[in-house]
């Protein structure tokens, strides 16, 4: 058995070897889509006293995005994309939509990339027992990743994030489901996830 793995490993070890050395540059121009999935943390944390304080406004949870645009050139690309949010609590499940600038720092295989994005975020209607998004709002998004091509017009890529989330009028309710308040509300989040760049 440990003859078999020494084997199995020394064969990975070949196989990525003689990937590295075959050169691969990723398509620079042209038509492009991103796919891609991250865990998402709300950095607020809330000072206020008040007993309307909920779970949602310290929420984590899940985004799926998927942007499509033109590269002009491997340090310019503009397209338009959406996310869905999904807050495992139902208080800030919402859909960004956004226009997005992407550069690439290289042609290599392997190249590190970063993406501004600028948008509006819509309430999906969906709320906790205490909280939820009536008026959506601003959206800005930033990510710094690296993308590894598979071959010329596929590639896999890891990233981390910023998110900043406007919401113009969100609700509150007591635990009786009685309305409180209604103020606007602010989330700043990061997140960190894997993309599939074709």
């Amino acid at each position: 058995m440990k003859k078999i793995i020494i084997a199995a490993v020394a064969l990975l070890c070949l196989c990525g070897t003689a990937a590295a050395q075959r050169h691969i540059e990723y398509k620079w121009r042209g038509a492009y889509v991103v796919v891609d999935g991250s865990y998402v943390m709300n950095l607020n944390r809330s000072t206020s006293t008040s007993t309307i304080v909920s779970v949602a406004d310290t929420m984590s949870g899940f985004a799926l995005g998927v942007s499509g645009g033109f590269q002009f050139r491997k340090e310019a690309g503009v397209g338009l994309g959406v996310t869905y949010l999904l807050d495992p609590t139902g208080a800030f499940t919402q859909m960004p939509i956004y226009a997005e600038l992407r550069s690439h720092f290289s042609r290599s295989r392997l190249t590190p990339y970063a993406v501004l994005q600028l948008g509006y975020t819509l309430p999906l209607g969906a709320s906790s027992p205490t909280v939820k998004i009536e008026t959506g709002g601003i959206y800005f998004g930033a990510q710094l990743g690296s993308r590894f091509a598979i071959d010329r017009s596929f590639a896999i890529g890891m990233h981390v994030g910023y998110k900043l989330l406007n919401m113009a009028e969100v609700s509150r309710f007591d635990v009786a489901h009685k309305p409180l308040l209604a103020d606007a509300r602010s989330l700043h989040v990061i997140d960190a996830g894997v993309s599939l760049h074709f």
